[in-house]
């Protein structure tokens, strides 16, 4: 029976970093479940990326997981391609940069059902699947530990699921499931798209490394997290010493 992963938001950034790193590491049988939200040609770029014979290791399943009425038909297509899961990577992620005056409800409720709501009904929907050993992780930020004010929302659903996966560890005992978060600083993602070089010096001055992190780099980390059954209920900080300074 191969390794099953379902990934959330895995066609770029941290999230395709993390589909190619297990990827390379997958054998014949494997499968990695892979959603996206609607970009169809970062989907398709993802796929040609591959060998062939890696391609066919990779299901793509579109659903917009910011809305809870997509969560059942998203569980269902699992369902149909698979009766295990090894390993739940929860990567989709939003925010804004808008002042915290600015705000309105909808945009709250949004940052808060996509970063946090949605995933918490995720687990809850594919826990039955979970095989005995499997590894849950869930994509926090560093700014679900420090406060930055300039993502008010953002930082709060980040912490809020390191709470999450501290507090699920009861919840998953039953079917000896981990659960861990990932808190990562700044990584050259797409978030960063329109940073000015100001910005990048500025932030690089409280970096330790005095750069940005990689997708690879998170995605190297995941790996090992995956695959260490003993780890659990943690959180695991990927930041290059950011605050040192």
């Amino acid at each position: 029976m191969g390794n099953v992963t379902v990934i959330t938001g895995g066609t770029s950034g941290i999230g395709r970093a993390i589909v190619e790193k297990i990827a390379e590491h997958s054998s014949e049988g494997d499968k990695i479940i892979v959603n996206y939200g609607h970009n169809d040609q970062n989907a398709r770029q993802l796929l040609i990326s591959f060998e062939e014979e890696l391609r066919s290791r990779i299901i793509l399943i579109r659903e917009d997981l910011s809305k809870y009425e997509n969560i059942d038909p998203f569980c269902k297509k699992i369902k149909e391609k698979t009766d295990h899961i090894d390993w739940l990577v929860l990567n989709t992620g939003v925010g804004t940069y808008l002042p915290f005056e600015e705000y309105t409800f909808d945009l709250w409720d949004n940052i808060m059902r996509t970063n946090l709501s949605v995933p918490a009904f995720l687990i809850r929907e594919l826990s039955e699947l979970m095989a005995v050993n499997g590894n849950v992780i869930l994509m926090a930020s560093h700014a679900g530990q420090v406060p930055y004010s300039s993502s008010v929302v953002y930082g709060v659903t980040k912490a809020g699921l390191i709470f999450l996966a501290r507090t699920l560890v009861k919840v998953l005992e039953k079917r000896r499931v981990s659960i861990n978060a990932i808190a990562p600083g700044f990584i050259e993602t797409r978030w960063q798209d329109g940073r000015s070089e100001e910005s990048y010096e500025r932030i690089n001055k409280k970096i330790a490394l005095h750069r940005f992190g990689e997708p690879s780099e998170v995605a190297d980390l995941c790996w090992s997290v995956l695959n260490n059954d003993y780890l659990n209920g943690s959180v695991f900080e990927v930041h290059g010493g950011y605050n040192y300074f």
